[in-house]
């Protein structure tokens, strides 16, 4: 029992610091660096996934690969710049004002950027007060401009969704993204995990200027179930010290159906029966596994969510445009007429009413 207590811390870091590097990552970074580089100003990428999936790990690969290294004190230039999406407002709301001071930090304003630092009462404070939000975004575009940025990424974007309680507000919100990305000579890169499509598909100007890219989990087909192994095997490496041998592999089944398929969702679950194996100095076992896994309703919440994502990727039904087109054919035309004035009527010769003729 004592040496697996001692153990588990080191395992525990070293769980923390390794990045697994899987097929479905890869690929997406990949086709994510492929639509930035042909991305025009204005432009929007949207990448999106299952919460947890690697997406803020992907959007830190993608400046080093677009940027390569930047060095903000010696050039004076930001070529990307990133930001969460934080719903920081009353209530949990999603507040655009706090989101743009947001911004001014990360792109350095040398005023507004240090006001929003702050969150005590005091000058900088009061005067981020007396600011309007209009004088914020002119001044943001300004810093846009002057630090040279291509790349504005939006990390947690499907937060905008509390921005009030008008259906419309999150998309409107976006689409002032969209408008700042244009007016600046920005790629605008939105992302968040699934319920961000949502937002985006209220906006039919904004899904003509979008690229989409997909971090997906692994699903039940024998390729997806053999590259879900390999990351298990992985995993069996780093646990090693407190685990049975190859534990992982041996429950595979069960982690595909308690993760979903979801990497993170993996992740975040051996991390909790590793805490376990540390406070319990027990050997992590299949039953030590079995003892932390997601509840039935946190399973059910979470692949809804998964559910209502993946469907929104789905292939446009040809039977179902076909039957759109149908329904449209059989609406009556539009009247041409201008409307409260009478329509001119025609009489057969030699029946014109006034008399005999």
């Amino acid at each position: 029992m004592g040496g697996i207590a001692m153990k588990a811390p080191q395992v525990i870091s070293k769980l923390n610091s390794t990045k697994i590097v899987h097929r479905n990552w890869q690929l997406a970074l990949g086709e994510a660096f492929a639509a930035l580089s042909l991305a025009s100003p204005g432009d929007v990428v949207c990448i999106t996934g299952p919460s947890r999936a690697g997406k803020t790990k992907l959007i830190t690969e993608l400046v080093g690969l677009l940027c390569g290294e930047i060095d903000f004190e010696r050039d004076g230039i930001l070529p990307a710049v990133i930001v969460d999406a934080e719903n920081t407002g009353p209530h949990g709301r999603f507040s655009t004002k706090a989101f743009t001071l947001k911004l001014h930090q990360a792109v350095r304003h040398p005023i507004y950027g240090v006001i929003g630092q702050e969150f005590s009462d005091g000058p900088a404070n009061t005067k981020a007060d007396r600011t309007n939000e209009p004088t914020l975004r002119f001044a943001l575009e300004n810093a846009f401009r002057l630090r040279k940025t291509r790349f504005l990424f939006v990390d947690e974007a499907q937060h905008v969704r509390y921005v009030s309680k008008d259906s419309q507000g999150g998309y409107a919100v976006m689409d002032s993204w969209k408008c700042m990305a244009k007016t600046c000579g920005l790629v605008l890169v939105v992302v968040g995990a699934y319920p961000i499509l949502q937002v985006i598909g209220h906006s039919p100007h904004m899904i003509g200027r979008k690229s989409q890219i997909h971090l997906p989990r692994y699903y039940a087909t024998d390729h997806d179930l053999a590259e879900f192994g390999k990351i298990l095997a992985t995993y069996d490496q780093i646990i090693a010290d407190i685990a049975i041998e190859q534990v992982l592999t041996q429950s595979a089944e069960m982690l595909y159906h308690g993760s979903l398929g979801c990497i993170g969702l993996l992740r975040n679950w051996l991390g909790r029966a590793v805490a376990r194996s540390h406070a319990t100095g027990k050997q992590l076992s299949p039953a030590l596994l079995k003892e932390v896994m997601f509840s039935k309703a946190d399973l059910a919440a979470i692949s809804e969510e998964i559910y209502q994502g993946e469907k929104l990727f789905e292939p446009a039904d040809a039977h179902s445009q076909s039957s759109r087109d149908r329904a449209m054919k059989v609406m009556p035309p539009k009247s041409k007429g201008k409307p409260f004035q009478r329509k001119p009527k025609r009489y057969a010769p030699g029946n014109r009413t006034g008399g005999d003729g």
